[in-house]
Formats: structure tokens, sequence, C-alpha cells
């Protein structure tokens, strides 16, 4: 399993060359003046919710307005408004396109926004819905930058100001997994420089890691499997939570352990999610030396998602092992013959709720209407 950098999720951009194509289009709508957060928060009220894409285009944009300087902003924001904790989130979003360097702040200083409704959850299921929103959207951007740290420290902050049950209105259930991928995140970070075998199968034979480091990682995952079997317990996120607790039991060398979580988390109508799960079974399978049920496995994962490299490369190898070289040479030219640009959901595993942010912005949108 290679691990590629997440690629960035990119603004929607129509481009159009020629005369005669620039006259049959209807001109772009022009760009807010740059005067402070209050035009381009004035234009979105009104209904377009483009205009923080089509006004922030550079890092620049957001220095402009001064966003990193904390007083200011909360002096901006004043009294708690839903519409502006759904603006934040227009922000947060525009800069993990194109300013990175602001989403942790921007998400620090819209947690305590949040947090200054007070005692008043519950008392209206609007302002309920635009604080559950904010959580999940930006614990989802948080994820797509692979904040993990931040996200781990979000939750417990959430955790103390938020408490369950008692303001459960306020959250979602896939906050209850974020803290085990934002651990997943960090490990992950350590896992760069840990290439033991055992606690990533892909840097097997690779240099050994100082007994100090190797001590750091495994003590980082063990952390992580405890919070992603604590977020089993709620059943909206059973699945995902079981995969995942799968993946890193196995990275701890727990393969029986591991092969129980993943035979926990079947019957997912998620399609990616059950294509980890089958990737993960058949790592754990080929770890366990049962590698008919590895094939099964990467089979499985192969008919989910037909030019994911990663899993056809695992099927080929376990058909090597299963000594059926003419069906594993034909499984090595069908993965040489996967399409660049395919679907690996591999790929954006460490990216957790990543993946759905662009969905709830819209749906946020939509609402707004």
């Amino acid at each position: 399993m290679t691990l590629r950098p997440p690629a960035g999720r990119s603004a929607s951009v129509a481009a159009c060359l020629g005369a005669i194509c620039l006259l049959s289009i209807a001109p772009a709508a022009a760009p807010v003046p740059q005067q402070g957060l209050d035009p381009i928060l004035s234009a979105y009220t009104t209904g377009d919710h483009d205009v923080v894409a089509r006004t922030l285009l550079t890092s620049h944009d957001f220095r402009k307005l001064r966003l990193l300087d904390g007083r200011r902003l909360e002096r901006w924001l004043g009294a708690w408004s839903s519409v502006k904790t759904d603006f934040l989130l227009e922000l947060v979003d525009q800069a993990s396109v194109v300013a990175p360097a602001y989403v942790g702040p921007l998400v620090t200083k819209g947690q305590a926004y949040v947090f200054s409704r007070g005692a008043a959850v519950g008392a209206s299921a609007q302002d309920d819905a635009a604080e559950r929103r904010w959580h999940l959207i930006a614990a989802g951007v948080l994820q797509h930058r692979l904040m993990g740290a931040q996200i781990v420290g979000y939750i417990d902050v959430l955790e103390t100001r938020r408490p369950l049950p008692a303001h459960t209105a306020v959250w979602d259930p896939r906050l209850a997994l974020a803290r085990g991928i934002g651990q997943e995140q960090v490990c992950r970070m350590i896992h760069a420089t840990a290439r033991v075998d055992r606690l990533l199968s892909e840097f097997e034979g690779k240099a050994a890691t100082p007994p100090a480091v190797r001590q750091m990682a495994i003590e980082c995952m063990e952390k992580a499997l405890r919070f992603l079997e604590g977020a089993a317990a709620r059943e909206e996120v059973r699945e995902e939570a079981r995969t995942r607790a799968g993946f890193a039991a196995f990275q701890l060398g727990k393969n029986n352990e591991a092969r129980a979580a993943l035979a926990g988390a079947s019957g997912s109508a998620d399609r990616t999610l059950s294509y980890w799960r089958a990737l993960f079974l058949g790592r754990v399978s080929d770890a366990l030396g049962a590698d008919a049920d590895a094939e099964r496995a990467y089979q499985d994962a192969v008919r989910l998602f037909p030019d994911a490299q990663t899993a056809r490369i695992g099927h080929a190898l376990a058909l090597f092992r299963l000594h059926r070289d003419d069906d594993a040479d034909e499984a090595v030219l069908a993965a040489r013959r996967v399409r660049a640009e395919g679907v690996d959901p591999w790929e954006t595993y460490f990216e957790g709720d990543g993946r759905f942010v662009d969905g709830w912005l819209a749906a946020m949108r939509k609402a707004r209407k």
C-alpha cells in the first residue's frame, strides 16, 4: 500500500477560449471589493454563496482581511449569529484550498464563537443545527488537511464544553469518530520515520527504526485504537470505526484482533468503506498466512473499484502465493492497465471525513436559500 499525497479539493473553474465562446456566455459576476468582511458577508446573506470563493483567491486576499488578528476577528463576529457561523465555514473551506495556514486559526476562533451561545443549546432548533453543522464541517476540513493533533484537541474541548448526553443536539455521530481519525493522522506522521515491519506493513524490509521512535509510534497507534473502539459504541459510525480499528490493530501486529474487528464491520452500504474493509482484510489474511482468504478479500476490493491499483497488486501477490501463476500474470497485467485517473479509495483513507465536506457544504447552502 503506497500512500500518495492526498489531492486537494479544487474550486470549480470554467475556462473558455476564442471569440465565438466569449460572445456566447454571460459575463462572470464581478468580485466584491476588498473592503473587509462586511461586503462579502452582505453578498453571502443575499444568496450569493460563491462570493467567498470568487473573492478570496489567494493567501494574499486572506492576509488583506487580517484574519489572523484574533481580537479583530472576535470584534467583527460580535454576538452569536447562525449566518456568521455558516459564513465562517465558507472562509475555512476556501482557506483550505488557497491559504492552508489560515485553516487552524479560523477553526479555533470559530469553535470559540459557537460556544459563545453559552447555555442556549436546546433553545433554538435552528441555532442547534448551525452549531452541529459547524462542528461537523470544521472537523471534516481539519481531517482533509491532515491536521490530526488539532482534531484531537478540538474534540477534547468539545467534550468539555458540550458534554454528552446533555448536549447531544450539537453532536453529530461522526464527531465521535473524528478523534480516532485525528489520532490515526498523528500516528501516520510518526510512521513517516518509524519504518518498522509490523507497524506499517508497507515499510517491511526498510531501514531499522530507533527504539524510542518505534515505541512512540506504537503508543500513538494504541491510543488511536482505543479512540476507534470507543467510537464503535455509536451505531451510526460503528462500521467505519470497526474498519479503522481493524487496520490499527493490524499495524500493531494484533492480527486476530484485527480480523475480528473487520469481520464485525461487514454489510456497509458505503462503497468506499467496503473497499477499505476488503483491502485491510486482505492484508490481515496475508499476515495470518491465509492466502485463499486474502485472494478473496482482494478480489472483493477489485470488484468494488476496478481501477484501484492497490487492490489489484494485492490480488496479484495473493495469486502468486497460491501458485496460480497464469492468473497472477493476468492480474499483474490488469494492474498495469489501470487508468492513471482511476479511483483508489486507499488514497483518501487518511483524509477521513474530508471526502464528505463538499457535499455537506452544498447541503448547507441549499438550506440557506
